[in-house]
């Protein structure tokens, strides 16, 4: 996919209130956008709406890079051979199909970058248009994201980082262009990503969610950009971010301490869900757990997307499901952990006889606030992170158990098997939110339990390294 599609067309939209969108009717000329849109506060915060808006995209976070590809390849559903992702299941990667799943993804998300970029290119010499300190805000949460799309990109097609961390990698774009940037060894690649989240972090220093700013409270005094911070790329999200990432290079003392900033400093702005969230209204459950989500998209296609992928009425071999002795296994079979008990039920009508996937199934009250969330960046995972970074064994077993405890299931003993133990709660948190084949890439797993329930699954360089899209390396040469 050639990179000149860069701009070609921005989405915008304008918020109205929480989750009200309105398309404007731009013309798609660089020049025209930039000076007719990009020309006051309110331009650039629709410019920058329209960024969140096309990470929703069913090529992006709104469908791959979350509830269907990503966890395709980590083998989390049971995705036999009449089903249309059979062959990506099976790691047929030169399958056309599959290559043109891949090809999708990479031109939608580089295509948010050239929009981010183009956002940037501006946004200094205009910062006088910005009232009070939402010049920094914006450009902080812009470079944020544009850090937060490299990363994941890399972490589908960049080289296993543990095995081979100078390998060429991708091209890392920090400005608005119509020309290819070079792919960068991997360690320069997380170079840059740390040096946007860096500066996005100096930005963010005195962002409304310090004050508590997110969906459970009110709209702020500061206008609807500035309330709800959750929904948006906020200080903590950063940290947590550069958490990720470090971990991700195995720079275990710095993911420790932005891990430890974020539970510290956001424990009491993002608390841990309660079962009465959960499940107190069966008509409208939280089953997102919401407020302890540190970054979080809205999608208002997500009810379509749940009816194509996890709805109870597609036949067998369409519908993704986990494998029935898989979930009683990674659960325990016990049912009043709070990710089993709210998402994986058997539905009524005689749909199904087996448990189906609901943690993004819609709700009857579409007004509440945590409808229609796609999570990003959890609580929960900095409590991992930490539990894995930390020298202190004793330490780790505490902060693996703060989840637990948050989740109604029972503390693991301390002289557990903290590795095996660590492992089954990522398993349990992170279902339909794409985390766990990034989990087994950053640890260059040589084996995963295979989707069917049986058998293991062996990996190497070859299935974790996601080719390059066809179309990039046809245009490059």
């Amino acid at each position: 996919m050639k990179q000149r599609i860069f701009f070609s067309v921005l989405i915008l939209v304008a918020f109205t209130g929480a989750s009200c969108k309105k398309w404007l009717d731009v013309k798609p000329r660089d020049k025209v956008i930039e000076n007719t849109l990009l020309n006051n506060e309110t331009g650039f915060m629709t410019a920058l709406n329209g960024v969140y808006l096309d990470m929703t995209d069913e090529k992006s976070y709104g469908g791959q890079m979350t509830m269907q590809m990503t966890e395709v390849l980590a083998q989390r559903y049971n995705v036999g051979g009449g089903h249309s992702l059979y062959k990506l299941a099976s790691y047929q990667y030169t399958e056309t199909e599959v290559q043109s799943l891949f090809g999708n993804t990479w031109g939608s998300m580089y295509k948010t970058v050239a929009n981010i970029n183009k956002i940037l290119s501006v946004i200094d010499e205009r910062k006088n248009v910005f009232a009070g300190k939402h010049y920094s805000w914006a450009k902080g949460e812009a470079l944020a994201l544009r850090a937060l799309i490299h990363f994941d990109l890399f972490r589908l097609f960049g080289p296993v980082y543990l095995q081979d961390s100078t390998a060429a990698s991708l091209p890392y774009y920090t400005s608005f262009t119509t020309n290819f940037e070079a792919y960068l060894n991997g360690n320069v690649f997380i170079e840059k990503v740390l040096a946007d989240l860096d500066a996005a972090e100096s930005l963010l220093a005195d962002d409304p969610v310090l004050t508590g700013a997110t969906l459970d409270k009110e709209e702020s005094h500061e206008g609807v950009a500035w309330s709800y911070r959750n929904m948006r790329m906020n200080y903590y999200a950063v940290k947590a971010l550069k958490a990720r990432v470090c971990l991700y290079r195995r720079d275990k003392v710095s993911a420790l301490k932005y891990a430890s900033e974020v539970i510290t400093g956001g424990s009491g702005v993002f608390p841990f869900v309660k079962l009465s969230e959960v499940l107190s209204d069966p008509r409208n459950p939280n089953r997102v757990f919401s407020g302890e989500l540190l970054f979080t998209l809205q999608d208002s296609r997500r009810p379509v997307k749940y009816r194509g992928y996890f709805d109870p009425a597609l036949k067998d071999d369409q519908i993704l499901t986990a494998a029935q002795n898989r979930l009683t296994s990674e659960y325990e079979s016990n049912t009043n952990d709070f990710r089993y008990g709210s998402s994986w039920l058997i539905p009524g009508s005689n749909l199904k006889n087996y448990r189906c996937f609901f943690k993004y199934a819609d709700i009857e009250n579409s007004a509440a606030r945590f409808n229609n969330l796609i999570p990003m960046i959890r609580m929960s995972e900095m409590c991992f992170i930490a539990a894995e970074c930390t020298p202190d064994p004793a330490a780790g077993i505490e902060y693996l158990n703060m989840v637990r405890r948050n989740r109604g299931i029972s503390d693991v003993a301390g002289n557990a098997n903290f590795a095996a133990e660590l492992l089954k709660d990522y398993k349990r948190e992170f279902y339909g939110e794409g985390q766990m084949f990034f989990y087994y890439k950053r640890n260059n797993t040589a084996s995963l339990p295979g989707g069917t329930g049986s058998g293991t699954i062996a990996m190497n360089r070859q299935k974790y390294v996601l080719p390059i899209p066809l179309d990039e390396s046809r245009f490059r040469n």
